[in-house]
């Protein structure tokens, strides 16, 4: 069956991770996907290269596109891809500051050619305010935005890159919005998505304010402007935190806890959750039990009440508490880690992996498409290509014919297979 995006055409001027994820869920969906690179390539071609070209961070979020390699600064190549974005459905891009309009490729130039077009950016910090052209990264962001594990020796290096992959699927997202949108009124538009947004997203629980419970915010940042300049170390700065902010013994219920032979997940937030986690484990606390009640040293309570509900957890091993756990409704599992997720089973059940056969590397295992369709579903058909594998084809799509590729190729302006 084909997929939601089949019939489409997409040009995608990405780099990194956010915009070419976008490219792959569009490529999954069946969308003609063509990737525009430099004659070197996107720099995760090289970043954890297995082979030259060939980098784990490109494999993972460049399936099923086709490869076009061009030097953007010859004039004849440039005109050649403003064609081709001229024809397509959709323009994914993260440019550089000022580099869409050197090459009339900013929204504004094409659209002005083709109202039906939809152009999809992916900025750092937004495209207004004092640091809008500023460029920025993940982990930069995840600096900006807060998203971070602060511990008492200082913020910790994000594991992933959430932040791009949350923007990657806001701009998907985004994409088919505006797709819907021109289905009804036949009109393309642009759509901006920020990492510093993304980033705002992935803490939309905490992101937030309510005034009547959330002044202790307002000492707290008048205190953080002069803290590190005053000698405050990162534990004053957590302590002070815990001492400002509302405190409530949830950490037994909410997190990760130690048994005999492992860790456990629990989420047992929900109040009736607490009551029979505390009839399960076998344990008394009177704040969740009582509502009116409340201790006189809540950080001390909720400490003590941890320490006693491990030390009931370490006579049983993960594999049981699991079992007793959920037998009473409460959600919990085994904690794993990432590389033992491939040979899961639960994960092989429900085909999240899927293998792939790449021209140089061959076998991949690899995320499959996110999301399951049941009349057009997504499908991830070919692994990611090799550099300038498509240059000649495409090239020829938009217009020039074979000996002008020959031309371009002799000189050094595109690179061809």
């Amino acid at each position: 069956m084909p997929g939601p995006f089949e019939g489409l055409r997409v040009v995608e001027f990405g780099r990194f991770i956010a915009a070419p994820y976008c490219g792959q869920l569009l490529a999954d969906g069946g969308a003609d996907v063509i990737k525009v690179e430099s004659l070197d390539g996107d720099e995760t071609r090289r970043n954890g290269a297995i082979i030259p070209g060939e980098g784990r961070q490109f494999l993972n979020k460049n399936r099923g596109k086709r490869s076009l390699a061009v030097d953007l600064s010859d004039p004849e190549v440039a005109a050649a891809v403003r064609l081709l974005a001229l024809a397509a459905d959709v323009v994914v891009a993260n440019f550089r500051p000022g580099q869409a309009q050197r090459h009339g490729l900013d929204y504004e130039s094409l659209s002005a050619e083709n109202p039906r077009l939809i152009y999809a950016e992916n900025t750092a910090y937004g495209r207004s305010g004092p640091m809008a052209n500023t460029p920025g990264m993940d982990v930069v962001l995840a600096g900006y935005s807060g998203l971070l594990n602060i511990t008492a020796d200082g913020p910790l290096m994000p594991p992933e890159p959430i932040i791009d992959y949350a923007a990657g699927l806001l701009l998907a997202w985004g994409v088919s919005t505006a797709l819907y949108t021109r289905e009804r009124t036949g009109k393309g538009q642009r759509l901006d998505v920020a990492l510093l947004q993304a980033a705002l997203v992935l803490q939309n629980n905490n992101v937030n304010r309510v005034d009547v419970i959330d002044g202790w915010r307002d000492e707290f940042v008048e205190y953080l402007k002069h803290a590190f300049a005053d000698g405050e170390s990162w534990s004053d700065v957590l302590a002070k935190r815990a001492d400002l902010q509302p405190h409530v013994p949830l950490r037994v219920y909410y997190g990760f806890l130690r048994t005999a032979d492992g860790m456990i997940s629990v989420a047992a937030l929900a109040r009736p959750l607490r009551l029979k986690m505390m009839e399960v484990v076998g344990f008394e606390d009177r704040w969740s039990r009582d509502p009116g009640w409340e201790p006189d040293d809540a950080r001390a309570y909720a400490a003590d009440l941890l320490s006693t509900v491990e030390g009931k957890l370490r006579t049983d091993t993960a594999e049981n508490w699991c079992r007793k756990l959920a037998s009473a409704g409460i959600p919990c599992g085994p904690m794993r880690l990432r590389e033992q997720l491939l040979d899961d089973e639960q994960v092989l059940a429900n085909g999240f992996v899927i293998r792939l056969e790449h021209e140089s590397l061959g076998g991949l295992t690899v995320v499959a498409p996110p999301v399951v369709f049941s009349a057009t579903p997504l499908a991830a058909t070919r692994a990611s290509p090799q550099l300038g594998q498509n240059t000649r084809e495409i090239l020829l799509e938009a217009g020039l014919d074979a000996d002008d590729v020959e031309r371009l190729a002799n000189r050094g302006a595109i690179r061809v297979l």
